[in-house]
């Protein structure tokens, strides 16, 4: 709280309410605003003036130039040629006449004249001048001063006004005027007449006068009542003088912030002669009293007891005049027992009659601020209790490489091994000292980096604590900064994470490395490959795979644990071939990958490879199990796809699981391999789109005739899936087939080639062969669908299809697995009437004590036994065997694949039912097939019977 200043006071005198002064501103400036608006606006008017007075003269000019035109003959014009016979010719001699006598009868024109153009020079044909005068110019002299604006007439044959222009013979203001030819409107000359500029200006000048005086008088008009208004505006402020410095007292005491009261001694002033109340609003509000309260109290009543003796030896030196006055934070005491701190100030009450007894009184509520400082105080105690329990070491340093400590927590003995001490102002040591030296660098870039983008610090690295243990710590913290936004200081928390750093290094180590055997795992080779594509060298790089799938074999013999146990020890032995340029990883369950670098060429990779077939049929020898090795070269054409790589390497090694004699082989990825793939994927894709197309595609069927043997006509067709691709051509069932069986789109592939077959059923119906069976062959992975039988049924029922006349073909390998569900489904469709036949009979892996359980109608003879029949002699063949036992078993026997008659001579004398194969007919279209029917002997015949059908 201050005492009020009086040179304030005395300032605000002399300028009261100090708007007076700021009225007579705005006045003077609204004064200067209004001239500077008339002067703008006057200056407006006579530029316009200028300008009218200015069109009409030129319109006048003009006209009279015109008006002059008419009188000049263009027919005598036309006779001048422009040279000094002119000055013999009438015409010439007229025309000049006329010219003078123009000058001399019109005042303003002081010079005519003809021009004519003459070999791209603009030439006068005659002047207003006499001959004997010096200005004179012979008929056609070239006019040199012409410039393009005398060339104008003769291009627009408009009349031109020029601007003032200058030659040899002064200043002009001409008016150029087109003389026209009457018969075809062309320019044949120009005739121009010029006022003096001078003249020219001084009557537009004339013409001003008038309007200059106007405005002037304006002016001054205009200048008197400005000055009148600035008068009464003054005087206007000068009345509210007295108001203001009135009004003043009462603004700032009763709507001063802080609380103001006269004193006289211990008790407080009520009296009209310092105004109507000595106490202001301010005063009543901080104590609680108002001021009829105050009037009976003494001060010294309502000051709190631990603050009064204080008070009372102030105000004695002040009333002893050893002090001009004083300050004092002291309590009062309010109505309802409560206190309020104040800042009090007491000084000398000048003026007055009884002035020497009197003082001013000043309070100011501290109330919040006692309490802020209390919180503050509280806040200090509170962070120094929670510094000193902090887990970690708060600091607060210089911005330099040595890291100065201005502050350190109790933190620092527990973190370091160092107490704080000794870490100040680098007492002992600095903390740059404690620092791990790899991360001196890299931790003042990270702080430089933070604070140029005023971001939060946060960064980990590693210190050496008073007993030389390295520990990981994690630093955070911030710049603090000053008006100039430069660097005070940098404050923040660096914390213990040794524990979770090892946590870290373990979660870390088992995401990257296989467990078991301890290698990198696919994962981290993944990662490698890819930062590896990012590094441009000329180095050659390559992956080898290895493919110990057969292990799992072992599994089957000796358990889980014995096969993990050989990786293992698979594992430890590769381990010994890595080098600083061949990297093992365990990439899989039974799967290795060597990382290869810097190697000189395929030699060296084939050399690796034996060294690493060596070392594997070291491990497997008792075993008799093999595995497969391929290898990778990584180029531009595939670096970039780490996936593709990865999947390569696994085909190449499947593929070297078979493609060797020996146990363990290897080969590389190579275009052919790639070729194959890519043709799979084609194959891939034709099939999607036989799915989605709903006229098949490129699938269509072809039909193997089945020949009987007893009655020698065919009896029925083998339906066959063909496809023929635009971009592929002709693609063997042998690729397709296993295709569509992986993808699982021999699904909706198979109710394709199944509707086929029965509209080439209706057909030969139509045709009228009745009694023919089609054989359709169908996969495991058909028939184990829910609703194979169903859905099979409903297409038999919507084409009106006979089930006797319908033959489904599966393999003897099927039997394998799920022996009890299939024969159950092939139940359903036997007792329906369909024929069901098992294929490839003789190689697959059902038990004779299973046939007779089987669900089916006849057996077909796998083509390698038809093929023996060739070599063998009848007594060693077991081809009658097979048809003797299917004879028992109550099947009908078809033999496929015969392609001599031998065979056939063969199969005809041990009762072989039925026959097909390239002896009877190769595959056939629709039309074919229906061809061989015709050429029968006999049409219409069904050649089954019930005891001879399958």
């Amino acid at each position: 709280m201050k005492i009020p200043n009086t040179d304030a006071k005395k300032q605000s005198e002399k300028n009261p309410f100090s708007a007076g002064g700021l009225r007579i501103k705005h006045t003077l400036l609204y004064a200067i605003i209004c001239i500077m608006i008339f002067v703008t606006l006057s200056g407006l008017y006579l530029h316009f003036a200028w300008n009218r007075y200015k069109n009409t003269a030129s319109s006048e000019a003009i006209m009279l130039a015109q008006s002059l035109e008419a009188f000049m003959h263009p027919e005598h014009i036309a006779e001048l040629s422009g040279g000094p016979e002119d000055l013999k010719n009438s015409e010439y001699i007229m025309l000049k006449s006329n010219l003078m006598k123009l000058v001399d009868t019109t005042n303003p024109i002081r010079f005519a004249y003809i021009l004519d153009e003459r070999d791209g020079n603009i030439v006068i044909l005659l002047d207003s001048e006499s001959l004997d005068s010096t200005d004179y110019s012979p008929p056609g002299q070239v006019y040199e001063e012409a410039n393009d604006i005398y060339w104008e007439p003769f291009r627009s044959g408009k009349t031109i006004l020029t601007d003032m222009t200058t030659d040899r013979w002064g200043s002009w203001i001409s008016a150029l005027v087109p003389i026209k030819d009457q018969r075809n409107g062309n320019v044949i000359a120009v005739l121009g007449i010029d006022y003096s500029a001078s003249e020219w200006q001084s009557r537009l000048w004339m013409q001003m006068i008038p309007d200059i005086i106007i405005i002037l008088s304006i002016l001054v008009l205009l200048g008197t009542l400005l000055i009148i208004w600035i008068q009464h505006s003054t005087l206007k402020d000068l009345n509210k003088k007295l108001t203001f410095n009135e009004a003043l007292y009462h603004s700032v005491f009763d709507q001063a912030p802080i609380g103001i009261a006269i004193g006289d001694n211990e008790n407080h002033v009520i009296q009209p002669e310092y105004g109507n109340r000595n106490i202001n609003p301010m005063f009543e509000k901080i104590l609680g009293w108002n001021w009829q309260d105050l009037k009976n109290i003494k001060w010294t009543e309502i000051t709190h007891s631990e603050d009064l003796q204080a008070d009372l030896k102030k105000f004695e030196q002040f009333k002893e005049g050893k002090i001009q006055g004083y300050s004092l934070e002291k309590r009062y005491l309010r109505p309802d027992g409560a206190s309020v701190w104040t800042k009090m100030t007491i000084a000398p009450l000048l003026g007055g009659s009884e002035s020497k007894s009197k003082h001013i009184c000043l309070i100011e509520d501290i109330s919040e601020r006692k309490k802020m400082e209390e919180s503050l105080r509280e806040s200090e105690r509170s962070k120094s209790v929670l510094l000193s329990h902090l887990p970690g070491m708060a600091y607060r340093c210089n911005y330099d490489r040595e890291w100065t400590m201005q502050f350190v927590s109790e933190g620092c003995s527990q973190l370091t091994g160092y107490t704080p001490e000794s870490l100040l102002y680098n007492k002992e040591l600095s903390f740059n000292d404690l620092i791990a030296p790899e991360y001196h660098e890299s931790l003042w870039k990270e702080w430089e980096r933070s604070l140029a983008g005023r971001l939060p610090f946060k960064y980990e690295y590693e210190i050496t604590t008073a007993k030389g243990e390295r520990k990981w710590v994690l630093e955070m913290g911030q710049g603090i900064y000053n008006e100039q936004g430069e660097v005070e200081a940098l404050e923040g928390i660096i914390l213990d994470i040794t524990d979770r750093k090892e946590i870290e290094d373990n979660l870390r180590y088992n995401n990257e490395h296989d467990l078991w055997t301890g290698l990198y795992n696919r994962r981290y080779l993944e990662d490698l490959l890819i930062n590896d594509t990012k590094i441009k060298t000329t180095k050659k790089r390559a992956i080898v795979g290895i493919n110990m799938s057969t292990v799992q074999r072992l599994s089957l013999t000796y358990g889980f644990h014995y096969s993990q146990e050989i990786i293992k020890k698979v594992a430890e032995v590769l381990n010994l071939l890595c080098t600083d340029k061949q990297q093992l990883f365990n990439t899989y369950e039974n799967r290795f990958v060597f990382y290869v670098k810097d190697y000189t060429d395929k030699n060296e990779l084939t050399m690796f490879c034996e060294n690493v077939v060596g070392t594997l049929e070291s491990v497997f020898a008792a075993e008799r199990i093999g595995g497969g090795i391929g290898i990778v070269e990584i180029d531009e054409d595939n670096k970039d796809n780490v996936e593709l790589l990865l999947k390569n390497l696994l085909i190449a090694s499947e593929k070297a699981l078979y493609i060797f004699d020996k146990d363990f082989g290897f080969c590389f990825f190579d275009k052919d391999m790639e070729a194959q793939i890519i043709r799979e994927e084609q194959i891939k894709h034709e099939l999607t789109l036989i799915e989605a197309d709903e006229n098949n595609g490129g699938l269509y069927l072809q039909y193997q005739p089945i020949l009987d043997l007893k009655s020698n006509k065919v009896c029925g067709f083998e339906a066959l899936a063909r496809l023929k691709s635009e971009k592929l051509g002709v693609v063997s069932p042998l690729e397709f087939i296993p295709m569509a069986e992986k993808t699982k789109l021999i699904i909706p592939i198979g109710q394709k080639v199944i509707r086929q077959a029965f509209r080439f059923l209706n057909k030969l119906k139509v045709s009228g062969y009745s009694g023919l069976t089609v054989s359709i062959n169908v996969s495991a992975i058909q028939l184990l669908r829910n609703d194979f039988n169903k859905k099979l049924f409903e297409m038999i029922t919507e084409m009106q299809v006979n089930p006797a006349d319908i033959g489904l073909e599966i393999t003897e390998s099927m039997f394998s697995d799920n022996y009890q569900e299939i024969n159950r489904i092939l139940g359903e469709l036997k007792d329906s009437g369909i024929h069901i036949a098992i294929d490839d009979f003789g190689t697959g892996y059902s038990s004779l004590a299973r046939e007779r359980e089987l669900h089916v109608s006849s057996l077909k003879i796998d083509k390698y036994f038809i093929d023996k029949l060739v070599s063998l002699k009848d007594e060693r063949d077991v081809t009658s065997d097979i048809i003797s036992m299917a004879h028992k078993l109550g099947h009908c026997v078809i033999a496929e694949g015969v392609e001599h008659e031998k065979q056939r001579q063969y199969l005809t004398n041990y009762g072989c039912d039925k026959i097909q194969g390239y002896l009877i007919s190769k595959p056939l279209n629709e039309e074919a097939a229906i061809d061989i029917l015709k050429n029968q002997t006999i049409k219409n015949n069904d050649c089954h019977s019930n005891d001879s059908r399958y």
